[in-house]
Protein backbone atom coordinates (compact mmCIF):
# COMPACT_ATOMS: atom_id res chain seq x y z
CA UNK A 1 0.00 0.00 0.00
CA UNK A 2 1.26 3.47 -0.88
CA UNK A 3 0.58 6.52 1.27
CA UNK A 4 0.69 9.84 -0.59
CA UNK A 5 -0.25 13.21 0.86
CA UNK A 6 -0.58 16.48 -1.02
CA UNK A 7 -0.71 19.68 1.03
CA UNK A 8 -1.46 23.09 -0.45
CA UNK A 9 -0.94 26.39 1.32
CA UNK A 10 -1.59 29.01 -1.33
CA UNK A 11 -0.99 32.72 -0.79
CA UNK A 12 -1.93 35.53 -3.17
CA UNK A 13 0.55 38.25 -4.12
CA UNK A 14 -1.14 40.63 -1.67
CA UNK A 15 -0.86 38.19 1.21
CA UNK A 16 -4.51 37.11 1.19
CA UNK A 17 -5.44 33.42 1.31
CA UNK A 18 -7.24 32.05 -1.79
CA UNK A 19 -10.64 30.42 -1.33
CA UNK A 20 -10.33 26.76 -0.45
CA UNK A 21 -6.79 27.12 0.92
CA UNK A 22 -5.16 25.48 2.71
CA UNK A 23 -6.23 21.92 1.94
CA UNK A 24 -4.86 18.39 2.05
CA UNK A 25 -5.55 15.42 -0.19
CA UNK A 26 -4.53 11.89 0.76
CA UNK A 27 -4.32 8.75 -1.39
CA UNK A 28 -3.73 5.23 -0.05
CA UNK A 29 -3.92 2.95 -3.09
CA UNK A 30 -3.18 -0.75 -2.77
CA UNK A 31 -1.32 -2.40 -5.66
CA UNK A 32 -0.16 -5.97 -6.08
CA UNK A 33 1.56 -8.30 -8.51
CA UNK A 34 1.86 -12.02 -9.08
CA UNK A 35 3.98 -14.07 -11.46
CA UNK A 36 5.26 -17.54 -12.21
CA UNK A 37 8.02 -19.19 -14.21
CA UNK A 38 8.02 -22.75 -15.51
CA UNK A 39 10.96 -24.59 -17.09
CA UNK A 40 9.58 -27.82 -18.63
CA UNK A 41 12.95 -28.58 -20.22
CA UNK A 42 16.40 -27.14 -19.64
CA UNK A 43 16.77 -23.54 -20.90
CA UNK A 44 13.12 -23.27 -22.05
CA UNK A 45 11.18 -21.01 -19.68
CA UNK A 46 7.52 -19.98 -19.77
CA UNK A 47 6.37 -17.06 -17.64
CA UNK A 48 3.34 -14.90 -16.91
CA UNK A 49 2.77 -11.82 -14.80
CA UNK A 50 -0.16 -9.75 -13.58
CA UNK A 51 0.33 -6.44 -11.79
CA UNK A 52 -1.51 -3.29 -10.79
CA UNK A 53 -0.11 0.15 -10.12
CA UNK A 54 -1.15 3.70 -9.27
CA UNK A 55 0.55 7.01 -9.91
CA UNK A 56 -0.45 10.68 -9.61
CA UNK A 57 -0.64 12.68 -12.82
CA UNK A 58 2.37 14.79 -11.97
CA UNK A 59 1.88 17.22 -14.84
CA UNK A 60 -1.45 18.30 -13.37
CA UNK A 61 -0.67 18.05 -9.67
CA UNK A 62 -0.38 21.84 -9.17
CA UNK A 63 -3.90 22.33 -10.51
CA UNK A 64 -5.43 20.30 -7.71
CA UNK A 65 -7.84 22.16 -5.45
CA UNK A 66 -10.94 21.47 -3.43
CA UNK A 67 -13.21 21.76 -6.47
CA UNK A 68 -11.00 19.93 -9.00
CA UNK A 69 -9.60 16.88 -7.22
CA UNK A 70 -6.83 14.84 -8.80
CA UNK A 71 -7.67 11.26 -9.74
CA UNK A 72 -4.89 8.71 -9.51
CA UNK A 73 -3.93 6.97 -12.75
CA UNK A 74 -4.37 3.23 -12.30
CA UNK A 75 -2.96 0.46 -14.46
CA UNK A 76 -3.49 -3.25 -14.95
CA UNK A 77 -0.71 -5.14 -16.68
CA UNK A 78 -0.79 -8.66 -18.08
CA UNK A 79 2.26 -10.22 -19.72
CA UNK A 80 3.06 -13.75 -20.76
CA UNK A 81 5.86 -15.21 -22.80
CA UNK A 82 8.50 -17.82 -23.40
CA UNK A 83 12.31 -17.71 -23.58
CA UNK A 84 14.75 -20.29 -24.85
CA UNK A 85 18.52 -20.65 -24.98
CA UNK A 86 19.74 -23.44 -27.30
CA UNK A 87 22.39 -24.62 -29.76
CA UNK A 88 25.04 -24.89 -27.07
CA UNK A 89 24.12 -21.38 -25.83
CA UNK A 90 24.83 -19.87 -29.25
CA UNK A 91 21.21 -18.92 -29.98
CA UNK A 92 18.29 -17.50 -28.04
CA UNK A 93 14.78 -16.29 -28.69
CA UNK A 94 12.00 -14.62 -26.74
CA UNK A 95 8.28 -14.17 -27.38
CA UNK A 96 6.05 -12.00 -25.21
CA UNK A 97 2.45 -10.79 -25.33
CA UNK A 98 1.09 -7.96 -23.20
CA UNK A 99 -2.17 -6.21 -22.37
CA UNK A 100 -2.03 -2.90 -20.47
CA UNK A 101 -5.05 -0.89 -19.36
CA UNK A 102 -4.60 2.57 -17.82
CA UNK A 103 -7.51 4.54 -16.38
CA UNK A 104 -7.86 8.22 -15.47
CA UNK A 105 -4.93 9.35 -17.60
CA UNK A 106 -4.26 13.06 -17.97
CA UNK A 107 -3.41 13.83 -21.59
CA UNK A 108 -1.80 17.11 -22.64
CA UNK A 109 -3.83 18.73 -25.42
CA UNK A 110 -2.11 22.14 -25.55
CA UNK A 111 0.76 23.94 -23.86
CA UNK A 112 -1.54 24.85 -20.96
CA UNK A 113 -4.38 22.30 -21.04
CA UNK A 114 -4.73 18.70 -19.87
CA UNK A 115 -7.79 16.52 -20.48
CA UNK A 116 -8.79 13.39 -18.59
CA UNK A 117 -8.91 10.24 -20.71
CA UNK A 118 -11.03 7.62 -19.00
CA UNK A 119 -9.12 4.64 -20.35
CA UNK A 120 -6.20 3.73 -22.63
CA UNK A 121 -5.74 0.11 -23.72
CA UNK A 122 -2.50 -1.14 -25.24
CA UNK A 123 -2.01 -4.66 -26.57
CA UNK A 124 0.88 -6.15 -28.43
CA UNK A 125 3.49 -8.80 -28.99
CA UNK A 126 7.26 -8.74 -28.99
CA UNK A 127 9.65 -11.18 -30.63
CA UNK A 128 13.43 -11.12 -30.28
CA UNK A 129 16.26 -13.43 -31.25
CA UNK A 130 20.03 -13.61 -31.50
CA UNK A 131 22.42 -16.20 -32.90
CA UNK A 132 26.16 -16.77 -33.25
CA UNK A 133 26.54 -18.97 -36.36
CA UNK A 134 30.32 -18.53 -36.04
CA UNK A 135 32.36 -17.67 -32.98
CA UNK A 136 33.07 -14.15 -34.23
CA UNK A 137 29.68 -13.43 -35.85
CA UNK A 138 26.54 -12.24 -34.11
CA UNK A 139 23.14 -11.66 -35.71
CA UNK A 140 20.17 -10.24 -33.81
CA UNK A 141 16.69 -8.82 -34.43
CA UNK A 142 13.58 -7.80 -32.53
CA UNK A 143 10.05 -6.89 -33.54
CA UNK A 144 7.28 -5.15 -31.60
CA UNK A 145 3.66 -4.94 -32.78
CA UNK A 146 1.47 -2.62 -30.72
CA UNK A 147 -2.19 -1.57 -30.80
CA UNK A 148 -3.08 1.34 -28.51
CA UNK A 149 -6.52 2.93 -28.29
CA UNK A 150 -8.41 5.50 -26.25
CA UNK A 151 -11.41 3.58 -24.97
CA UNK A 152 -13.09 6.46 -23.16
CA UNK A 153 -12.03 9.94 -24.26
CA UNK A 154 -15.15 12.05 -24.81
CA UNK A 155 -16.15 15.70 -24.35
CA UNK A 156 -12.68 17.01 -25.23
CA UNK A 157 -12.19 20.60 -26.36
CA UNK A 158 -10.17 20.57 -29.57
CA UNK A 159 -7.34 23.11 -29.05
CA UNK A 160 -7.42 24.18 -32.72
CA UNK A 161 -11.15 24.44 -33.50
CA UNK A 162 -12.53 24.91 -29.99
CA UNK A 163 -15.22 22.32 -30.72
CA UNK A 164 -16.17 19.62 -28.24
CA UNK A 165 -15.13 16.29 -29.78
CA UNK A 166 -14.75 12.62 -28.95
CA UNK A 167 -11.41 10.88 -29.43
CA UNK A 168 -12.63 7.49 -28.25
CA UNK A 169 -11.15 4.85 -30.55
CA UNK A 170 -8.21 7.04 -31.56
CA UNK A 171 -4.58 6.02 -31.22
CA UNK A 172 -2.44 8.09 -28.83
CA UNK A 173 0.20 10.23 -30.49
CA UNK A 174 3.71 8.86 -31.09
CA UNK A 175 2.64 5.20 -30.82
CA UNK A 176 4.00 3.17 -33.73
CA UNK A 177 2.12 -0.03 -34.64
CA UNK A 178 5.40 -1.66 -35.68
CA UNK A 179 9.02 -1.21 -34.60
CA UNK A 180 11.73 -3.44 -36.03
CA UNK A 181 15.45 -3.57 -35.25
CA UNK A 182 18.14 -5.84 -36.64
CA UNK A 183 21.90 -5.92 -36.64
CA UNK A 184 25.05 -7.89 -37.32
CA UNK A 185 28.62 -7.73 -36.11
CA UNK A 186 31.95 -9.44 -36.75
CA UNK A 187 34.89 -9.50 -34.37
CA UNK A 188 38.47 -9.98 -35.53
CA UNK A 189 39.55 -11.68 -32.34
CA UNK A 190 42.95 -13.03 -33.34
CA UNK A 191 44.60 -9.74 -34.15
CA UNK A 192 47.01 -8.13 -31.73
CA UNK A 193 44.34 -5.55 -31.05
CA UNK A 194 40.87 -7.11 -31.45
CA UNK A 195 38.56 -5.13 -33.76
CA UNK A 196 34.79 -5.39 -34.08
CA UNK A 197 32.66 -3.94 -36.86
CA UNK A 198 28.89 -3.91 -37.03
CA UNK A 199 25.77 -2.29 -38.37
CA UNK A 200 22.11 -2.08 -37.41
CA UNK A 201 18.86 -0.99 -39.01
CA UNK A 202 15.77 0.44 -37.30
CA UNK A 203 12.29 0.79 -38.78
CA UNK A 204 9.48 2.70 -37.05
CA UNK A 205 5.99 2.65 -38.53
CA UNK A 206 3.54 5.48 -39.11
CA UNK A 207 2.53 7.43 -36.00
CA UNK A 208 -0.06 10.12 -35.36
CA UNK A 209 1.03 13.67 -34.68
CA UNK A 210 -1.78 14.45 -32.23
CA UNK A 211 -4.62 12.74 -30.39
CA UNK A 212 -7.15 13.63 -33.10
CA UNK A 213 -5.36 11.20 -35.49
CA UNK A 214 -5.74 13.77 -38.29
CA UNK A 215 -2.05 13.98 -39.27
CA UNK A 216 0.35 11.09 -39.78
CA UNK A 217 4.08 11.16 -39.19
CA UNK A 218 5.46 8.90 -41.92
CA UNK A 219 7.35 5.73 -41.14
CA UNK A 220 11.13 5.91 -41.27
CA UNK A 221 14.15 3.63 -41.47
CA UNK A 222 17.62 4.49 -40.24
CA UNK A 223 20.95 2.69 -40.41
CA UNK A 224 23.85 2.91 -37.94
CA UNK A 225 27.38 1.53 -38.32
CA UNK A 226 30.24 1.22 -35.88
CA UNK A 227 33.75 -0.08 -35.35
CA UNK A 228 35.88 -0.33 -32.25
CA UNK A 229 39.30 -1.61 -31.26
CA UNK A 230 40.28 -2.98 -27.85
CA UNK A 231 43.84 -2.05 -26.88
CA UNK A 232 45.50 -3.63 -23.82
CA UNK A 233 46.55 -1.07 -21.24
CA UNK A 234 50.11 -2.45 -21.21
CA UNK A 235 50.51 -1.25 -24.80
CA UNK A 236 50.01 2.25 -23.43
CA UNK A 237 52.68 1.61 -20.83
CA UNK A 238 50.02 1.41 -18.09
CA UNK A 239 49.41 -2.21 -17.02
CA UNK A 240 46.88 -1.06 -14.41
CA UNK A 241 44.44 -0.41 -17.26
CA UNK A 242 42.94 -3.67 -18.53
CA UNK A 243 41.75 -2.38 -21.91
CA UNK A 244 41.13 0.85 -23.75
CA UNK A 245 38.28 0.71 -26.27
CA UNK A 246 38.42 3.30 -29.07
CA UNK A 247 35.14 3.38 -30.95
CA UNK A 248 33.82 5.15 -34.04
CA UNK A 249 30.11 5.28 -34.82
CA UNK A 250 28.02 6.73 -37.62
CA UNK A 251 24.36 7.27 -36.76
CA UNK A 252 21.73 7.69 -39.49
CA UNK A 253 24.20 6.60 -42.14
CA UNK A 254 21.88 7.48 -45.03
CA UNK A 255 21.14 10.95 -43.61
CA UNK A 256 17.40 10.25 -43.65
CA UNK A 257 15.06 13.12 -42.79
CA UNK A 258 12.25 11.94 -40.52
CA UNK A 259 9.89 13.00 -37.74
CA UNK A 260 11.23 11.46 -34.55
CA UNK A 261 8.30 12.43 -32.30
CA UNK A 262 5.76 15.14 -31.58
CA UNK A 263 5.03 17.11 -28.43
CA UNK A 264 1.29 17.12 -27.60
CA UNK A 265 1.75 20.57 -26.10
CA UNK A 266 2.50 21.87 -29.61
CA UNK A 267 0.11 19.90 -31.84
CA UNK A 268 1.28 21.50 -35.10
CA UNK A 269 5.01 20.75 -34.70
CA UNK A 270 7.35 17.76 -34.90
CA UNK A 271 10.88 17.12 -33.72
CA UNK A 272 13.12 15.96 -36.55
CA UNK A 273 15.51 13.08 -35.98
CA UNK A 274 19.24 13.72 -35.87
CA UNK A 275 20.96 13.96 -39.26
CA UNK A 276 24.01 11.86 -40.09
CA UNK A 277 26.17 12.03 -36.97
CA UNK A 278 29.74 10.91 -36.34
CA UNK A 279 30.92 9.90 -32.87
CA UNK A 280 34.35 9.01 -31.51
CA UNK A 281 34.68 7.71 -27.96
CA UNK A 282 37.21 6.14 -25.63
CA UNK A 283 36.39 3.78 -22.76
CA UNK A 284 38.88 2.70 -20.12
CA UNK A 285 38.48 -0.52 -18.15
CA UNK A 286 40.47 -1.26 -15.03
Amino acid sequence: MDDWTLKSNGVNFDGSIPAGEPFTQVWKPVSYRAAYTWEPIHNLVFYSMYATSYDPAAANVFSVNTTVPLALTSAQIYETGVKQLFWDNKAEWTFAAFDITRRDVYVQTSDTTFSLAGEIVSKGIELAGAVRPLDNVKLWANLALTQARYEDFDNVVDPVTGAVVSWTGNTPSNVAPIIFNAGASYRFDHWQWPVEIGASVRHVGDRYLFEDDATTMDAYTTVDAYAFVDIPGKDFGNPEIKTVRISFRVRNLTNAVYAAFSDPGYPDQVYLGDPRTFEVAAHFKW
